[in-house]
């Protein structure tokens, strides 16, 4: 197996154990968790396509912009579970049906 396969096979292993947490999980922190691991599986690609291409500053540039944008939108919807669960009582997701206005 080359390194090639194994990178790639350990970024299809991190979007599987992201979207298992999307599927299995109802607690909105813990979404949140599995977008952000699907998140990283697709920074890692990003870096091996620029690695095994040749074009490592295009890549890392790309990265550090997508990490930016990850960081802002955690933050936002952390606060928005924040809100949620002052209004609920609850992270769960069956509960933020309550909030229909």
């Amino acid at each position: 197996m080359s390194m090639w396969q194994l990178y790639m096979l350990a970024v299809v292993v991190l979007i599987g154990i992201g979207i298992y947490c999307l599927v299995a999980r109802r607690n909105t922190i813990q979404l949140l968790i599995g977008i952000e691991v699907i998140a990283k599986a697709v920074t890692l690609s990003f870096i091996l396509a620029g690695f095994f291409q040749g074009n490592e500053n295009i890549a890392q540039a790309i990265v550090i912009s997508i990490i930016v944008i990850e960081a802002i939108t955690a933050a936002v919807v952390l606060s928005l579970i924040v809100v949620a669960h002052r209004h609920t009582g609850s992270l769960d997701i069956k509960d933020l049906r309550r909030l229909r206005g």
